[in-house]
């Protein structure tokens, strides 16, 4: 086993304590070692297969674009470090880059109870953040961060009759890109509703769209929402507003539709602007700690892309975020 050049941080998956971890090589695998004073040695996490693209060229240097400093004094007004990450809320002054885009919760509530809901939503009422609350929230934003992209998420945000509202205070303190994480269901159904959000400012919705059939949404989901997903495009190509798909990729549950997504996506455009991907996140509702072998990992879902569109788009095409 081969220690890779540079170290990292951690928690501790017991007690969230902030540990040391390193990256180590093992056959053709890249895992995080760590341990915690408390808990003692934890299981090697798997981070990376190399058999596709190397972990260490999946990075590209900042310096063509800004240094780390001007990164820094670019911000209006990092906040200042108190007990550091992950324990700050922000961007504070030891990171290196300004932030690319604030997630602003707005609900814990949920209309369906995902299976696998990494923020484990709630179905109760009450307990929302109100509008002067947000306010606040969005005024701490651009003060921290400027006038950066915005979604407004949660929980599931329709479930508020207010969105449109916040929608528009965000409007008017500056932002100019409002996206809305949402499971496109109350799109769906109202249209109404759906064409009050297009008008107070929202920018595009962030869709989840995990699959073409309904298997895939009954294992992840709980229930067939495939007719709901095609009427809430319809409905956003009828507003003339962008979706962006958010397919959650589960191996052996939709791991093999990565291909026909995109299809489906280009089928829509201009109405669908992108496909956003996002490997499985074991956390929130899941009921324990998954297996290395259960997870689905960037340079799998790249492997699967080049297949399924057969060679349409390849590994080599795709480069990490700087």
């Amino acid at each position: 086993m081969t220690e890779l050049p540079t170290a990292t941080e951690s928690l501790c998956p017991y007690c969230l304590r902030r540990v040391a971890a390193r990256r180590l090589t093992q056959h053709d695998d890249v895992y995080l070692e760590k341990s915690c004073p408390q808990h003692g040695d934890l299981p090697k996490v798997l981070l990376w297969r190399n058999h596709s693209r190397p972990y260490g060229q999946w990075h590209r240097t900042r310096a063509g674009l800004r240094t780390a400093a001007a990164a820094v004094d670019s911000r209006p007004n990092a906040q200042a470090m108190s007990d550091g990450c992950p324990n700050n809320c922000g961007i504070c002054p030891d990171h290196k880059q300004n932030t690319c885009s604030a997630i602003v919760e707005v609900t814990r509530r949920c209309n369906i109870h995902c299976p696998l809901c990494f923020a484990a939503s709630e179905a109760v009422p009450g307990g929302d953040p109100d509008l002067n609350q947000l306010e606040q929230m969005l005024h701490t934003i651009q003060d921290s961060a400027g006038s950066c992209p915005v979604q407004l998420s949660g929980g599931e945000p329709t479930v508020r009759d207010d969105l449109p509202q916040i929608i528009a205070a965000a409007r008017k303190i500056g932002f100019d890109h409002i996206q809305i994480n949402t499971n496109g269901i109350r799109l769906a159904h109202d249209a109404d509703y759906a064409k009050a959000l297009r008008d107070a400012g929202a920018t595009d919705f962030f869709l989840q769209f995990d699959g073409l059939t309904d298997d895939v949404y009954r294992a992840l989901r709980g229930s067939a929402l495939l007719p709901f997903k095609i009427k809430a495009i319809e409905r956003c190509a009828e507003l003339r507003i962008a979706t962006i798909l958010v397919p959650t990729v589960v191996r052996n549950i939709n791991d093999g539709q990565l291909g026909a997504i995109i299809h489906f996506a280009k089928k829509w455009m201009p109405a669908v602007k992108g496909v956003h991907f996002q490997p499985m996140t074991f956390l929130g509702r899941y009921p324990g700690a998954p297996r290395n072998e259960d997870r689905m990992l960037i340079p799998d879902i790249l492997v699967a892309i080049e297949r399924q569109t057969l060679g349409e788009f390849r590994v080599e095409n795709f480069v990490p975020p700087g």
